[in-house]
């Protein structure tokens, strides 16, 4: 399994190749990810984000009136150094808070997810693994040859450790989410790197493979994040599509946000990275948009390929999983 890294853009050999100008050319942009993907969004998130930026833009607004009118005449000069610092900080806060906004992260830090000769989509599971869950998703993915990637919760890796080498030992991509959900915000650089190195560590230990792909939390980052993360080995995985299957909505409704995330056969551009949850944040339970997201991928899955159904695998011992693991997965990251 190969793992594309962005290239560095002082790289000459991309400047000077006509067939690397091309391939990037054809590549779609952030702003032409950006409408199909609000086509998925359900109706209520967009009320929901369009409520809270019209409000920030309220507050925003009152906050640079009072500066402008409420400081003494003595402080006037420092009207619009204050206001520029202002708009600087609400420019960060949605640098944030939006992952499709990478602007400023260093290239080397990014890792593409590859795609699987013949299929349409490069999909993705975050929050696992869990039981009653995880291995059903993995027997689906089994039956109608589909490779995926697991980005895991390390709290919930080591309570089934049988699940991690599954994935590896079918081919799966394996991805650290860290030890526990909670965001890089407001945590210090010292406290994300050291909770990143004992996440990826521990989850290497489980796998018998080193780990090199997270994915943060609701796709959130800061600086301190992406110094932690230099100083890990560690490269960011975000996606192109998410389909918000943790609202548990009813069937019809998820295999149609999936159908609107697919692209047609032979469409152009790099296969869409699809985001979906084999688990629900830090709970161990199991979650109750489970019935919907084994439905909907049992709908959705025999038209991501060509290949036949296959049978699901039958359950083995954690001395099997563990050989399977060690002999049939090698991970590799190379630049393009």
């Amino acid at each position: 399994m190969v793992f594309y890294a962005h290239p560095r853009s002082d790289d000459p050999s991309r400047r000077a190749s006509p067939a690397r100008k091309r391939e990037t050319e054809a590549r779609p942009t952030m702003w032409t990810r950006l409408l199909p993907a609000l086509r998925i969004v359900p109706r209520h998130v967009k009320w929901r984000v369009a409520r809270i930026v019209a409000t920030l833009i309220v507050l925003a607004s009152a906050a640079l009136a009072a500066l402008w009118h409420g400081l003494p005449p003595s402080l006037a000069s420092l009207r619009l150094p204050l206001a520029i610092c202002g708009l600087l900080w609400a420019a960060y806060a949605l640098w944030c808070l939006w992952p499709r906004l990478r602007l400023g992260i260093a290239p080397e830090l990014l890792a593409d997810l590859p795609c699987p000769t013949g299929q349409r989509v490069r999909l993705s599971f975050d929050d696992g693994p869990t039981p009653a869950l995880t291995d059903r998703v993995l027997d689906l993915l089994f039956e109608h040859g589909v490779q995926a990637a697991f980005f895991v919760l390390t709290h919930k890796a080591r309570r089934c450790p049988d699940l991690v080498r599954r994935i590896v030992a079918e081919g799966h991509i394996l991805g650290l989410h860290g030890e526990d959900h909670r965001t890089a915000l407001f945590r210090s650089q010292r406290e994300l790197r050291a909770s990143l190195a004992r996440a990826r560590d521990e989850l290497s230990a489980l796998s018998g493979q080193p780990i090199s792909l997270y994915r943060p939390s609701h796709g959130w980052k800061n600086r301190a994040l992406l110094s932690a993360l230099r100083r890990c080995g560690l490269r960011l995985v975000f996606w192109d599509h998410g389909v918000w299957d943790t609202d548990a909505p009813p069937v019809d409704v998820l295999l149609k946000r999936l159908q609107l995330a697919t692209p047609a056969p032979g469409e152009a551009g790099p296969a869409p990275v699809i985001l979906l949850h084999d688990g629900r944040d830090d709970r161990t339970t199991l979650p109750s948009h489970s019935p919907a997201l084994l439905a909907a991928l049992s709908a959705w899955l025999p038209s991501l390929n060509a290949q036949p159904p296959r049978k699901p695998p039958q359950p083995q011992t954690s001395d099997e999983v563990r050989v399977m693991a060690k002999e049939g997965f090698n991970q590799k990251i190379i630049n393009p």
